[in-house]
């Protein structure tokens, strides 16, 4: 059981919260009250965890690419910036992409068959909670994710849907959550809205900022570009197949590219273009996972992940067959002593 959920509603408030109903065991959502079936982990109204993290769950260090891992120090190390720009920028076009998507695009419901698939992608990648998922009509296929620390958000295109199967589809949802996993998300919206012409002003945030910014701005570019390749590897590690990574990034391509004519080569123009981007081209993701696929960190990383899968029924407050109080991460129940696998 995470420190920081016995330290917010502590283990006996946690095992009061927990009903038997008929013969499924269901859990009070600490965030919104509602009640959800154990299996599930995550709650269907409001996308809350509601059994906390275990040893067993992946965790950031298990799979994230060491560059990322060092772009997100270089980036903290302008902490006095950061809470400025959060709160004057960020916040605010969040919460004004929020309520438009509220308006313009269809809520996610978290028990629809849509909505399960994103609930098995954070399962396997270990989510303290869910974003808030939209399927926005376009005739564009793309997905991001896009929030602050407070409040993430997920965007589905209505094309995306159509165009990917079911298992490109799974892998789409995973890199986007693997973002969310590895705290990418208020960095991302910061450098989308930095590449989008946002201009900082030295009268709002003070003088001397206009020689940070610059530099700020291509750590941020260049530390993007990385943090796609953390993504990928969560995508690789849910769907354990890099062909469907492959294909669904070969699609993706295809369809947001109107020069791609060819993904098995890379051009001059696409390095040039790479060094003001903030993702890798195809080939350079296609390698770097493919070197990932072959390495023992990602088959290690992938049995932690399969094995939390064998553990699902497992990791409950009660015995699944007699009903008794148990920790989280009992394999045995301590009253009738039956495994819970």
């Amino acid at each position: 059981m995470s420190p920081e959920f016995v330290a917010a509603f502590g283990v006996k408030v946690f095992l009061e919260n927990c009903a038997l109903f008929g013969e499924k065991l269901e859990i009070s959502c600490p965030r919104c009250g509602a009640y959800v079936e154990v299996e599930k982990v995550f709650c269907v109204r409001c996308g809350y965890r509601v059994i906390p993290l275990t040893p067993y769950d992946l965790s950031v260090n298990d799979f994230i690419y060491p560059p990322d891992r060092d772009g997100l120090e270089s980036l903290k190390q302008f902490k006095f910036l950061l809470p400025i720009v959060n709160a004057l920028v960020v916040k605010r076009y969040v919460n004004d992409m929020g309520r438009w998507l509220s308006r313009n695009a269809v809520k996610v419901d978290l028990s629809s068959e849509l909505g399960s698939m994103i609930r098995e992608c954070g399962v396997m990648l270990g989510l303290k909670a869910l974003p808030e998922a939209y399927v926005l009509r376009s005739d564009k296929a793309n997905a991001f994710t896009f929030g602050s620390g407070e409040k993430q958000y997920l965007v589905l295109t209505s094309s995306l849907i159509k165009i990917l199967s079911k298992d490109e589809l799974r892998a789409t949802i995973a890199h986007e959550l693997g973002h969310v996993k590895c705290e990418h998300v208020t960095y991302h919206t910061l450098a989308e809205l930095l590449t989008s012409g946002l201009e900082f002003s030295s009268n709002i945030f003070g003088a001397g900022l206009e020689a940070v910014s610059p530099m700020f701005k291509l750590i941020l570019l260049s530390w993007h570009r990385e943090s796609e390749v953390s993504a990928d590897r969560a995508s690789l590690l849910v769907v354990g197949d890099l062909e469907i990574i492959r294909s669904t990034l070969a699609k993706l391509s295809l369809n947001t590219s109107k020069d791609s004519k060819n993904t098995d080569g890379e051009s001059i123009a696409d390095l040039l273009l790479e060094i003001f981007s903030t993702h890798p081209t195809y080939p350079n993701r296609i390698k770097l996972l493919a070197e990932y696929y072959e390495s023992r960190e990602y088959a290690m990383a992938r049995e932690k992940v399969e094995r939390r899968i064998k553990l699902a029924k497992a990791l409950a407050p009660r015995c699944r067959y007699c009903g008794a109080a148990k920790k989280i991460i009992d394999l045995f129940c301590p009253i009738c002593k039956r495994s819970q696998i």
